[in-house]
């Protein structure tokens, strides 16, 4: 694990350009977001259908009113599915793009329901029924920037509202030069650019305060000058471990930089830094992603082999002592380590299981034997 501020990068359509900061993202958003996304779709569907009551005094008991009540019924279906399906997908981008396609599919019937009305009420007509259509339209792009989602995706779906609101004005209104079109599709095209910059310094300020957040949740996490685990941490880690993992495995290596104090005597604290950095560079590339590995104080580290027992655990250590031992780490060249290896003792039912003091105890103990049996080695606790 290392630190670096990279990771938060922000790209031109307000998302991170890690992947893995993005996913990290997503997940934030979907508990905080999710639960009023829902509600939002299913208002926006209520209300369309709400609109029926108007209809029934525009079209009468005809068979306009009919058509125009099943279009609202559809998209109140829709808007009721979409929100019930929204919580069903692990992966919240995907919940997003649910959300998308449903905001376009209620502009696709709201332009239906509005043919509905050229056809059985004549009721497309240059002055106050166009105005009330430019209305909602623009009532329907506020809410696709209101209801939480992507920059990207919001954008899509108020500029695909526009084009195919202008282009339906200009094939049912029968009249290319009509002043009124233009006009609309430049107040429109005004509230998407507004909307636009607003949602998008929001979202931009939002990824900020949460790569902040991560950041300081890092500083607290890791070693200043390794970028790995602390010790703090790695207690945390490994009572969960204990208290969780009941009846899985797991080792603990305890390992020393051997004759360190030479190194910053002859090549001074600078170089002993990079060989730190170094060899911790060398084992973090050769653990699993699910193994945790720390500094516990100066030259000491510790790893955390999960699911393993004592055996698979000295031969992972082995090929960790080998790893340090066959690469020159700088000006100080070859360094090697000595190794501990313990696995965690339980008790009977959880009862009298091993402390966290005692664990760590036993592995340095045995550290100190690979010590005394000439260093670079590995010392196993039979």
């Amino acid at each position: 694990m290392e630190f670096k501020h990279e990771q938060y990068a922000i790209n031109k359509f307000c998302e991170f350009k890690n992947r893995k900061a993005e996913s990290d993202f997503m997940e934030y958003e979907k508990a905080t977001s999710l639960g009023i996304v829902r509600i939002l779709i299913l208002i926006m569907g209520f209300s369309f259908a709400l609109f029926a009551v108007s209809d029934y005094y525009y079209y009468g008991k005809g068979s306009g009113f009919f058509i125009s009540l099943e279009l609202r019924c559809t998209a109140l279906i829709i808007t009721v599915v979409s929100s019930f399906l929204a919580a069903s997908f692990k992966r919240y981008d995907r919940t997003l793009i649910l959300i998308t396609l449903t905001e376009l599919a209620v502009f696709v019937i709201y332009l239906l329901n509005l043919y509905t009305s050229i056809l059985f009420a004549s009721g497309w007509q240059i002055g106050e029924p166009a105005i009330s259509h430019f209305m909602a339209v623009l009532i329907l792009i506020l809410t696709v920037f209101l209801i939480p989602n992507r920059w990207k995706n919001s954008l899509f779906a108020g500029l695909f509202i526009i084009a195919c609101y202008l282009i339906f004005c200009f094939l049912f209104l029968g009249r290319t030069d009509s002043p009124s079109l233009p006009q609309q599709g430049l107040y429109l095209g005004i509230c998407l650019v507004s909307c636009a910059i607003f949602i998008y310094g929001r979202e931009n300020s939002e990824r900020r305060h949460f790569a902040a957040e991560k950041l300081l949740e890092l500083i607290t996490i890791t070693d200043w000058l390794t970028g790995i685990h602390n010790r703090r941490h790695f207690e945390r880690i490994l009572g969960l471990w204990i208290k969780n993992r009941r009846h899985d495995p797991f080792c603990l290596l305890f390992f020393d930089i051997d004759d360190f104090k030479n190194v910053n005597d002859t090549y001074g604290h600078k170089t002993g830094d990079d060989v730190l950095v170094k060899t911790t560079s060398v084992i973090s590339s050769r653990i699993r992603d699910e193994d945790i590995f720390a500094r516990w104080g100066g030259e000491e580290f510790v790893v955390l082999f999960t699911g393993i027992n004592i055996n698979k655990g000295r031969e992972l250590a082995e090929r960790l002592r080998k790893a340090v031992e066959d690469n020159p780490l700088g000006e100080a060249g070859k360094v090697t380590i000595s190794i501990g290896v313990v696995q965690y003792r339980r008790g009977e039912n959880g009862e009298g299981n091993e402390s966290i003091e005692d664990f760590v105890t036993r592995a340095d103990e045995k550290m100190y034997d690979a010590k005394r049996a000439g260093k670079n080695r590995v010392a196993v606790e039979e």
